[in-house]
């Protein structure tokens, strides 16, 4: 049995709720949505994530906030955005990026390959650790 992927949405609208209707949850993720900053302080700070969607609806410095607020309170987790290009976003603040309006299923696949990056690496951590012990 495939376990869940836990995605969070950072923005005012998750665009698979336009795009492709409840294809996230066909498909075994657990979505939690922050509308923006303020939001994901409030309201998401117990669960853990292994995939964050930055939207396009961020601004430049909301959306600069969350990436650092993510990697620190989630530093296993992936970062995907959806813009245009980011000449001024550096590369440590992000994972991938999806241009907005893209094919659900390409926005479906990079979330399924950056989740199994994250489970990759904790099962490689896990087992180093009972290696060690």
């Amino acid at each position: 049995m495939k376990s869940v992927v836990h995605v969070l949405s950072i923005g005012s609208v998750a665009p698979w709720d336009v795009s492709c209707g409840g294809c996230f949850e066909e498909r075994g993720f657990a979505v939690a949505v922050a509308e923006g900053y303020r939001d994901l302080l409030q309201t998401v700070m117990g669960d853990e994530y292994e995939v964050a969607v930055l939207l396009e609806a961020l601004s430049q410095e909301e959306l600069l906030q969350v990436a650092h607020f993510i990697r620190r309170r989630w530093p296993a987790a992936r970062i995907l955005i959806i813009r245009q290009e980011e000449w001024w976003l550096d590369d440590a603040l992000y994972d991938d990026r999806v241009v907005p309006g893209a094919n659900p299923d390409l926005l479906l696949s990079a979330v399924e390959r950056l989740a199994g990056q994250v489970r990759r690496r904790t099962a490689e951590t896990q087992a180093e650790a009972g290696y060690a012990g």
